[in-house]
């Protein structure tokens, strides 16, 4: 009997633990149902606001994407040299000093976006999770 009423307690105990969910979901931070993460603040926009956003976003997401693959195709082409018997610095100067180029590009397009969201809509642009981008 007591072995029974042991084990009841220590599976009471840890159900207990499992039930009380994700350390965040009780602080009042965003996510897990508080209506936080990416895209929290668009509820409160009016109709033609969430338009321009959605426009500006995609507009800002064809970008990112091309930036992001001529990053890749600059790697690629630095793994290229350097698979060969006899790398040549120049060409791998060359092409370290492209890629460092178009990841800053990248960078000022994401600080633009995010600068530009903030001016039209007030909007701090967040990531995923908990982390703040300002």
């Amino acid at each position: 009997m007591k072995k029974i009423l042991a084990v009841t307690a220590v599976v009471l105990i840890a159900s207990g633990a499992f039930a009380q969910g994700h350390p965040y979901q009780n602080k009042g931070t965003p996510g897990y149902g508080r209506g936080g993460g990416m895209g929290y603040h668009y509820e409160s926009m009016t109709f033609e606001q969430q338009e321009e956003f959605t426009k500006l976003h995609d507009e800002y997401r064809v970008k990112m994407r091309r930036s992001m693959l001529d990053i890749k195709e600059v790697n690629l082409k630095i793994e290229r040299e350097m698979m060969r018997d006899k790398p040549n610095k120049n060409t791998l100067n060359k092409l370290i000093d492209e890629r460092a180029r178009a990841q800053g590009e990248h960078q000022k397009e994401m600080l633009k976006y995010r600068l530009e969201m903030k001016e039209k809509f007030g909007v701090e642009m967040r990531g995923c999770g908990y982390g703040n981008w300002k």
